[in-house]
């Protein structure tokens, strides 16, 4: 059988990359009305916290 392989993406390009998705996943949570649930409002500062601590962790890796 064959090994799997596996990719060699640094911790950093990992970080990066889960970056971008939540900046994507809260631009899809912009409410287009105007109009936000405390939900959404939830979701979006959860997703924003996370983002913070992900450049924390960028910013130690220099």
């Amino acid at each position: 059988m064959n090994a799997a392989t596996q990719s060699k993406i640094s911790y950093s390009e990992s970080l990066k990359a889960r970056k971008t998705h939540l900046y994507g996943l809260i631009s899809l949570l912009k409410p287009r009305t105007g109009k936000t649930t405390k939900i959404e409002v939830m979701t979006i500062a959860a997703i924003n916290a996370e983002i913070s601590i992900i450049e924390q962790q960028l910013k130690k890796r220099g």
